[in-house]
């Protein structure tokens, strides 16, 4: 008879706690990530012209101009979107731009979007996806620079006074034009920010221009570069001691280069990048890639082995990962590439091709000992066949009369021993 009584109560207090527990998992839940990846915010747009697409945008830490150097800029963290630090960014005087994301995104998500073939890649970017966890973000506004030279100071409103105290990092830049990775990021297994750089509307044409002056000064750079490598070729064109390890040291660096080369050629071109095939791909690309860069330096080695150009050109090859990882943290799909581990497919193939040479050669010495062997048996048979055939003996040479044939020696004791 208690029992109906109860019941209602039992029912409110399961209610209860399971509004609070839904309650509870809103709040773990809650995200500041909210809406689309737009093109434009306001005054701002992504850098580099790119569309909001995750095959385009960088994603790089760096927000820089077209020489690859960041702006002054004010920094602070905590649960802010993207629509409400450009709207702090616009409020900041002679504002360059902002950069907004965090550590930590949901990878499988940004794969699903930036795949090169296949995959959602015209489907919108939802940042509450792409940011699912309720982890602070972080809010860089970039200045300019006031009649002193020194950053503007930072304009406080309602808006930012909701977030901690912004701290200042100086810069020497004075635009914002592109995205880029520090060359460090390739060294990590993969990478575990996202970030998206914004900038001024009206700095698109002046950014344009940096950029040509940029790729016109690295131009002239690498041909100062190459000039430079050709006089250290000449002078050390007679040091052996230093061309050896030259070679293994230039083997090394060119593996884990072509290694980001060939994944960076088969994200683009391949099929399925998550298959094994994939990275056997990849791998043989590096060693045949490789193989047939040495080949110039076999050549000149086979025509003179001193000639400068020898040294020279390992040098070129020794110095090449430099452009090429420059030139690579620039490039929209770094985080897939990374994600791939390039270099470790470049450390397989070094360590592989490094194990052929080394038993090429010994089975090549064990040969060249077979064959000296060989040589030193039959030359020593002929000089023992030569020394036996010359022994002088003090026996004399029996007459022609004879050498009878062996037919008549039943005969021979009715003859006498000579045949005198």
């Amino acid at each position: 008879m208690r029992v109906i009584p109860l019941h209602p109560l039992r029912i409110a207090g399961q209610l209860a706690c399971i509004l609070f527990t839904a309650g509870a998992q809103d709040v773990l839940a809650f995200s500041a990530a909210k809406g689309l990846l737009t093109q434009s915010m306001g005054v701002f747009q992504l850098t580099g012209k790119t569309n909001p697409s995750l095959r385009e945008v960088n994603g790089g830490r760096l927000c820089v101009n077209g020489f690859g150097k960041t702006p002054p800029g004010y920094y602070f963290k905590g649960q802010i979107g993207l629509e409400q630090c450009a709207a702090i960014a616009q409020e900041q005087p002679s504002s360059l731009g902002f950069r907004w994301g965090r550590i930590g995104f949901d990878y499988g998500v940004y794969s699903s979007y930036a795949h090169a073939l296949g995959g959602n890649q015209s489907d919108p970017v939802d940042l509450s996806l792409l940011f699912p966890d309720a982890d602070d973000f972080v809010c860089a506004v970039y200045v300019g620079f006031d009649t002193l030279g020194q950053p503007y100071s930072f304009v406080k409103s309602n808006l930012s006074s909701q977030f901690s105290k912004p701290k200042l990092k100086d810069g020497p830049a004075s635009s914002v034009c592109f995205q880029r990775w520090t060359m460090t990021e390739f060294f990590k297994p993969f990478v575990s920010e996202l970030w998206f750089c914004y900038m001024p509307k009206a700095m698109v044409e002046h950014c344009d221009k940096q950029s040509t002056e940029f790729y016109m000064q690295g131009k002239l750079f690498i041909v100062v570069f190459c000039f430079f490598l050709a006089i250290l070729g000449y002078i050390m064109a007679d040091l052996p001691e230093f061309e050896a390890p030259l070679v293994w040291f230039t083997r090394l660096l060119l593996n884990l280069e072509l290694g980001l080369l060939s994944c960076g050629l088969l994200l683009e071109k391949w099929y399925d990048t998550e298959n094994a095939s994939y990275f056997i791909l990849a791998y043989v690309l590096d060693v045949a890639g490789g193989v047939l860069l040495f080949c110039p330096y076999w050549i000149m080695e086979r025509i003179s082995e001193d000639s400068p150009f020898n040294t020279a050109y390992l040098l070129l090859l020794a110095f090449s990962p430099c452009f090429l990882m420059e030139f690579m943290s620039y490039w929209s799909h770094f985080i897939l590439l990374v994600g791939h581990q390039p270099l470790l497919i470049g450390v397989v193939a070094f360590s592989t091709s490094a194990l052929f040479m080394r038993y090429y050669a010994h089975l090549k010495a064990h040969w060249e000992a077979s064959k000296v062997d060989i040589e030193r048996r039959d030359s020593s048979d002929d000089i023992d066949k030569a020394s036996y055939a010359s022994v002088p003996t003090d026996e004399p040479e029996p007459p022609e009369c004879c050498n009878a044939d062996r037919t008549f020696s039943m005969f021979s004791n009715k003859f006498p021993r000579s045949c005198v």
